[in-house]
């Protein structure tokens, strides 16, 4: 498998601004207006199909499909629209939003990879490791104080998100500090990003959805990964202008929706950290 290229991320970036691809998102109420502003920041086009007796339809015209665990009165509309996205091969996004404090979640999140599995899991620490034991592991929708990823727990970080995607046969990312990244084989580590993205609602939901963007270019790992890297560039860039401006979250959301729509091929090349992780024991 070839290595992930700051040359390579420029392209998928490139080829979103030009085929445009539309991206069907079903997500929650609260993170909307943030998740279509952002697909359009980067060039591509959202749709949001809600009721389950037009998801299956409006997603077949879609290039990816992006479910959302915390939009849970539109399980219906999910599970229509990745039966179908599963039937053509479109990608499927999972964000399994609040599954490490809901059993109710969880419950919805393993019939939906039992029905249609999807092509990535993207979530926290805490919820990836709350599917992967089938357990409570955090209190609301953060990631518990314990999971949040760093230096000194990057190594079994990569286990836990290399096992599960070897057990689930898909792609896991386990986003924080540094993102890590794994199709069961290889493991990939991003460490693009600012601590400023946690102090706003929905940065979360927007990788979700821009990481569709992303695998609707190309379905792979090395997509994916490319997908972690501009999203962290874009929250480092957001930091830089907040604190020129000396404000502060209201101004750093609007100015990560900017960064996104104002990224250059030089910024990538520039700022690009990711690489193939190397652990300290086997995985």
């Amino acid at each position: 498998m070839a290595e992930l290229t700051s040359e390579k991320i420029c392209d998928l970036w490139s080829a979103i601004q030009e085929e445009r691809p539309v991206i069907h998102c079903i997500t929650n109420v609260i993170t909307i207006n943030d998740c279509a502003n952002i697909l359009l920041a980067a060039g591509a086009s959202p749709t949001m199909a809600h009721h389950p007796l037009e998801a299956a339809e409006v997603t077949e015209r879609c290039r990816a499909l992006v479910c959302n665990l915390g939009a849970t009165e539109s399980f219906e509309a999910m599970l229509a629209a990745a039966r179908r996205a599963s039937e053509i091969g479109h990608p499927i996004v999972l964000d399994p939003v609040g599954v490490s404090g809901s059993s109710y979640r969880r419950s919805l999140c393993f019939e939906l990879m039992n029905q249609a599995m999807p092509s990535v899991i993207r979530g926290n620490l805490s919820e990836i490791r709350a599917i992967a034991t089938q357990s409570c592991t955090a209190a609301g929708v953060d990631a518990a104080k314990e999971d949040m990823i760093h230096g000194k727990n990057l190594d079994d970080t990569a286990k836990i998100v290399q096992r599960l995607a070897k057990n689930r046969g898909t792609i896991v990312i386990a986003s924080g500090e540094t993102d890590v990244i794994s199709n069961g084989n290889v493991v990939y580590s991003v460490h693009n990003g600012s601590r400023m993205m946690s102090g706003i609602t929905g940065s979360g939901c927007m990788a979700s959805v821009l990481l569709g963007a992303f695998l609707s270019i190309e379905n792979t790992l090395e997509s994916a990964a490319a997908a972690c890297c501009v999203m962290g560039i874009c929250g480092e860039l957001a930091q830089r202008r907040t604190r020129e401006l000396r404000a502060g979250t209201g101004t750093y959301r609007t100015e990560l929706i900017d960064a996104v729509s104002l990224l250059k091929r030089t910024q990538i090349k520039e700022m690009a950290r990711v690489e193939k992780y190397e652990s300290t024991e086997q995985i």
